[in-house]
C-alpha cells in the first residue's frame, strides 16, 4: 500500500512497492532543525518541479544523492543548470515510473513565471509544483492550497478541475498552526463531498 509522507511544506516522500521517491527537497526541509532528516530512508528518486529555494536546496540534493546507491534527480532544465556547478546530474527527458507536464509556475509577485514541471509518480500522487495549469493528476493531488503567487479560490478550482480522490495540502509555510487548520478546514467545506482532503502537518504521513 502507498506511503504519502509531508516531509515539510512542499516536500514530500512517496513510498511504493517499487521504492521511495523524494519531491521538492527544498530549503524548509534543510533548514529546520525540526525536520528528522533521518527518517527519510532510502530514496531511488528525487523529483524538482522548479529551482526557486523552496523546492530545491543544491545542499539537500546533494546530501540524498551521496547517501545512497543510483539516485537519479529528474527535473527540468533551469534545474539541471542550477544543480550544474554542484556536479548534481540530473536526467530531464524521461523516468521509469514517473509522467510529467511541463507548465509554468503561476505569476509571482516580481511579475515572471519560471518553467515549471509537474510530476505524477506511479500513478499514486501528482505534484504540480507551483502552477496551476497541470491538466491530469493521479488519485491523490499534492495541493498548493494558500500560495504568495495564487489564491484559495484559484486552488480550489483547480482542484475541480482535476477531480482528484484525494488532496493533501502544501506549500502554507508561513502559516501558524492555527491558521493551517482554518484553511483546510475550508477546503474540507468547499471540496466535500467530491474531495477528501487529507491535512499532513509536517513529518505526517498516511497510507492510501
Amino acid at each position: 500500500m502507498p506511503t504519502i509522507k509531508r516531509l515539510a511544506d512542499s516536500c514530500l516522500l512517496v513510498t511504493t512497492d517499487t521504492g521511495t521517491t523524494l519531491l521538492d527537497p527544498g530549503f524548509f526541509a534543510w533548514d529546520d532543525d525540526s525536520v528528522d532528516l533521518g527518517s527519510i530512508g532510502d530514496v531511488q528518486r528525487v523529483l524538482i518541479t522548479h529551482e526557486h529555494g523552496d523546492h530545491v536546496k543544491p545542499e539537500f540534493v546533494r546530501w540524498l544523492v551521496d547517501r545512497g546507491d543510483d539516485v537519479v534527480v529528474f527535473a527540468n532544465h533551469a534545474v539541471a543548470d542550477l544543480l550544474a556547478p554542484h556536479e548534481i546530474e540530473v536526467v530531464i527527458d524521461e523516468l521509469s515510473g514517473v509522467d510529467f507536464e511541463d507548465v509554468l509556475h503561476e505569476l509571482t509577485p516580481v511579475g515572471d513565471t519560471p518553467p515549471n514541471r509537474s510530476f505524477t509518480v506511479e500513478g499514486v500522487l501528482t505534484h504540480p509544483g507551483d502552477s496551476f495549469q497541470p491538466t491530469v493528476t493521479a488519485p491523490v493531488l499534492a495541493l498548493p492550497l494558500l500560495t504568495p503567487f495564487g489564491s484559495m479560490v484559484k486552488a480550489f478550482e483547480f482542484a475541480r478541475r482535476l477531480a482528484p480522490q484525494q488532496i493533501v495540502p502544501i506549500h502554507d509555510f508561513y502559516l501558524s498552526e492555527s491558521g493551517r487548520g482554518w484553511v483546510t478546514g475550508m477546503a474540507k467545506r468547499v471540496l466535500a463531498p467530491d474531495i477528501d482532503v487529507v491535512p499532513l502537518d509536517w513529518g505526517e504521513s498516511y497510507s492510501t
